[in-house]
Formats: structure tokens, C-alpha cells, sequence
């Protein structure tokens, strides 16, 4: 009996990690408050071989007239680099819809020749003010939401603090996947900022950010930055979801 019940145990734990593939896990969180409301944001990315998860809680609270704007959404992406497909879902709704590469880059490419002239008066000069910026980077590393960081503090249009690492990094798999959905994905919900006029490595990762000004304060924060098990069930559209033109 007791061999029986070892036999099953490790036949279990083989077939699970046969359902399973390694990936890896980024969480994170955002809150902000200003003039016309606050948001919160909760977002999982996960990145495997060949697809990229997403899964974003989104809160909108307006004030005054900005009350109509108020929402909550809870919505995902799954990009198949085998299929060269993008699945955008709605969660609350339980619908999705389905585009190949070809088609979204083909609605970009028609969107930017109907926008094309628009922007061509926009210039900035970005180094107006430049030599105003202060800054200072903290000699020793803090323990930050349970990371190892270093503290940037910028006095620009406020003060902005950005903690990062000298010690995480990502995967070269995470990387390459990155860099194929660029075109096909928003990660606004990800803090990737150049601090390289800083003197700070470009690879380092943000831990923490959060900026104070009279319009407001953002704060970002990193939760999870780690290599994860997933079953590959958890990287597909749910099976009764309803398929639609548009999400």
C-alpha cells in the first residue's frame, strides 16, 4: 500500500511537470492621485518560450467632471509567437478578440500615413533647463519591497525618487520576447526608464518609483521579479470566453 501511494505520488509530480514549463514572473503595482482623480493598477506579466501573458487590474476614480470618466477594468493579453496571434481579453466581460501580426501592423502602418503630418511641428527642446537638474544616487543599498536598491533622487518639476538594482536581470529569453512584441503590446504598466544620464547601467531594474509635484504623486512598485512555474493552462484565452470583433 505505502509503495502504491509513493508510485502515485511521483507519477503526479511528473505529469504536473510535464503541464508545466519554466517562465518567468513580473508583478507589479501603480497608484496615483491628482487633480482630476486616482488610479490603481495591478498588473502579472508572465513570459514563457514562445508567449507572453498579461493580466491588469485597472481603477479610474474621477472628481467633478471627471466622475464620467470613472471605470474598472480587468482585461489580458496572450501573444503566441508560434501563432503570430494577439488575443486582448476582457475578464469582467469574459470575451476576447483575435488578430494576427499582419493585421495589427497593418492597421499601424494605416494609422500613421492618416496621421503622418501631424507631428511634424512638435519638436521639443529637450535640453531646455537641463543644467537645472539635480540629482543624487545613495552610497549604500536599502532593502526595497524585497529587493536590493540603490536610491536615485531627482529634483526635477518636483521630487522624483527612483529606487533600482545593480543585481537583477533578466533572462536573455525575456529579452528576445520583449523585443519580438514590441510592436504588438502596451506595457505602460512596466517602469522602463533610461538612467543612463545618470551614470546608472541601462540594464538595472526599477524597484520603486514615486514623484511628488504640485500636480500630483505617482508611485510605482515592483512585487515579483523571479523565474516561475507555470502550467500552461494559465497562458491560454478561458475556454468559455466569447469570441468578438473588438475588445
Amino acid at each position: 500500500m505505502n509503495f502504491f501511494k509513493t508510485y502515485l505520488f511521483v507519477l503526479i509530480l511528473f505529469l504536473t511537470n510535464l503541464l508545466a514549463q519554466e517562465s518567468f514572473l513580473v508583478e507589479t503595482k501603480i497608484n496615483a492621485s491628482f487633480k482630476m482623480g486616482s488610479m490603481q493598477s495591478e498588473s502579472k506579466a508572465i513570459y514563457s518560450e514562445d508567449i507572453f501573458y498579461s493580466n491588469v487590474k485597472f481603477s479610474f476614480k474621477g472628481k467633478g467632471v471627471a466622475r464620467l470618466m470613472s471605470r474598472d477594468m480587468h482585461n489580458g493579453t496572450v501573444i503566441s509567437l508560434n501563432d503570430s496571434t494577439v488575443s486582448n481579453i476582457d475578464f469582467k466581460k469574459k470575451k476576447y478578440s483575435l488578430k494576427t501580426f499582419d493585421e495589427i501592423l497593418k492597421g499601424k502602418k494605416d494609422k500613421d500615413n492618416q496621421n503622418g503630418n501631424e507631428n511634424q511641428n512638435n519638436s521639443d527642446d529637450k535640453n531646455v533647463n537641463e543644467e537645472l537638474n539635480k540629482f543624487i544616487i545613495s552610497e549604500e543599498p536599502e532593502l526595497i519591497n524585497g529587493f536590493e536598491a540603490y536610491k536615485l533622487t531627482i529634483e526635477r518639476n518636483g521630487t522624483n525618487q527612483i529606487w533600482f538594482s545593480k543585481t537583477l536581470k533578466e533572462p536573455d529569453f525575456v529579452i528576445k520576447i520583449k523585443n519580438e512584441i514590441l510592436d504588438f503590446q502596451n506595457s505602460w504598466e512596466n517602469m522602463s526608464i533610461d538612467l543612463t544620464e545618470y551614470g546608472i547601467d541601462k540594464d538595472s531594474v526599477i524597484v520603486k518609483m514615486s514623484t511628488e509635484s504640485e500636480d500630483g504623486n505617482f508611485n510605482f512598485d515592483l512585487i515579483s521579479f523571479q523565474e516561475y512555474l507555470v502550467n500552461k493552462d494559465e497562458l491560454i484565452v478561458p475556454k468559455d470566453f466569447k469570441k468578438v470583433r473588438k475588445i
